[in-house]
């Protein structure tokens, strides 16, 4: 399975797989993967601010090898079954949102 990634502003955000680059985009343009994205944080801040244009291109074989470690790692620990096309892996750290409420 191809692996592609979303970039933000020319950061690399998530990586995640699909049959091909319009598939991804569909994955992209999917309500809840968009509301991750706002939801999600790094250093404090949103991933996206719902506004800026996600970007989507095939990984480089970096991004493709984190994502497939992730996945298979997901694997190995029961989160997902095998057969499971969609993993998304994040290729920034996250912030935990909890934590900023302590």
């Amino acid at each position: 399975m191809p692996v592609y990634v979303v970039e933000i502003k020319g950061t690399s955000v998530a990586a995640f797989g699909a049959d091909n680059i319009s598939d991804a985009e569909g994955v992209v343009r999917d309500r809840s993967f968009c509301d991750d994205l706002m939801v999600l944080a790094t250093d404090g801040l949103p991933l996206w601010d719902g506004v800026t244009r996600l970007q989507v291109r095939q990984a480089r074989p970096d991004e493709e090898s984190r994502w497939r470690a992730s996945r298979a790692k997901a694997i190995r620990h029961g989160n997902i079954e095998g057969e499971e096309g969609t993993w998304v892996a994040f290729l920034v750290g996250l912030t935990d949102p909890d934590r900023r409420k302590r």
